[in-house]
């Protein structure tokens, strides 16, 4: 037998076919592991998130979907439930809900003694008609005082276009407000509650009637 001959860059004298075997067996670890990443199975206990996955998901930073907001009948009548009755009448007063809501921010002060006259016979179960005959009122008030304070003010330096462009915006504002409580919108000045938390207080029509 015939000695292979060697050349001087061959490094493994013991073993020639080592090279060989090598290249063949780092060969079918690569071709494996091609496969291995093509090929998705389900079963697998650890799965790969790359583009072969049928499904993605969500990203934190997009928004969860909710369910679209009801129309129709469904939209009336979740917006009737808060929304003051033109046929119930309020006890101790009589007048619709919707009439006794909206009155007290009536303007031209006629809402500052509707409101007082209101939370004198309103019962404490009406809890909605004493909170805007309160409000209301502490509303009136305040545009009182700072009308009053504006007036002097005017007759002092001898120009009442304060007081006038403040008689206008208040007068506005009453519109809006006893318009939007008369629709059933919510309206609620939380400065004037500390104020108007007291006078629903003082102002007990249970302790009246007793009085009378």
């Amino acid at each position: 037998m015939e000695k292979q001959k060697k050349s001087k860059y061959d490094t493994n004298p013991l073993d020639p076919d080592v090279a060989r075997r090598a290249d063949d067996a780092w060969g079918a670890k690569q071709k494996a592991k091609t496969e291995t990443k093509e090929r998705w199975d389900g079963e697998a206990p650890t799965k790969r998130y790359d583009s072969s996955i049928p499904f993605s998901y969500p990203s934190i930073n997009v928004p969860p979907s909710y369910p679209p907001k009801p129309v129709g009948v469904a939209a009336s009548a979740s917006a009737s439930v808060n929304a003051p009755s033109s046929k119930r009448a309020v006890p101790g007063l009589g007048l619709p809900e919707n009439v006794t809501y909206a009155l007290p921010y009536a303007p031209f002060f006629i809402g500052a003694v509707v409101s007082a006259v209101e939370l004198v016979l309103t019962p404490r179960s009406e809890t909605r008609a004493r909170f805007h005959a309160s409000q209301a009122l502490v509303l009136h008030l305040a545009a009182i005082i700072i009308s009053s304070l504006l007036n002097i003010v005017g007759d002092i330096t001898g120009s009442g276009v304060g007081g006038k462009l403040f008689w206008a915006a208040s007068t506005c504002f009453f519109i809006i407000a006893m318009i939007r409580v008369w629709r059933g919108e919510a309206l609620h000045v939380a400065a004037a509650d500390p104020l108007a938390q007291r006078l629903d207080d003082r102002i007990d029509p249970q302790k009246i009637h007793k009085k009378k």
